[in-house]
């Protein structure tokens, strides 16, 4: 009777195991690549959603006859271009400010002039070549 001994590794065994590790190890990864793309991008977000915010604030502790005048977006300290960093040097952030009457939103040009203002924050930039914007808006009273 001859048989067989089914003991050790055969070529096809080994060939196996090579691929299930390398599909195993590419899978990984694409997902840690993805993982830290993904990072990143909410870093962004963020950093642009908090220059959106600082700009809002600094918009409220101004005095409603410190906005600019109807047909201007020129608020003192706040211009439009891109941010500065805490070194002074330009960020990849553009911030464009917009400022509204009341009188000039949809449906109001009947009302009294110069009682409110809307002023948007527009935040920009870009993400793997993708134009990203963060928008905030505040409603300034003259009270």
């Amino acid at each position: 009777m001859n048989i067989k001994s089914e003991k050790g590794i055969t070529g096809i065994d080994i060939t196996l195991s090579v691929i299930l590790i390398a599909i195993f190890i590419s899978i990984l990864i694409t997902l840690s690549y993805n993982i830290q793309n993904n990072t990143k991008q909410a870093n962004r977000n963020a950093q642009a959603l908090n220059y959106a915010i600082e700009t809002i604030e600094k918009v409220k502790s101004l005095n409603f006859s410190d906005l600019p005048a109807v047909g201007t977006n020129k608020i003192t300290g706040l211009d439009d271009g891109y941010i500065k960093n805490n070194q002074g040097e330009d960020t990849p952030y553009y911030r464009t400010i917009t400022v509204e009457d009341y009188t000039e939103l949809e449906g109001k040009s009947d009302e009294k002039a110069e009682i409110l203002k809307r002023v948007t924050v527009e935040i920009s930039y870009k993400y793997q070549n993708k134009d990203k914007t963060i928008t905030l808006s505040t409603i300034k009273t003259d009270q």
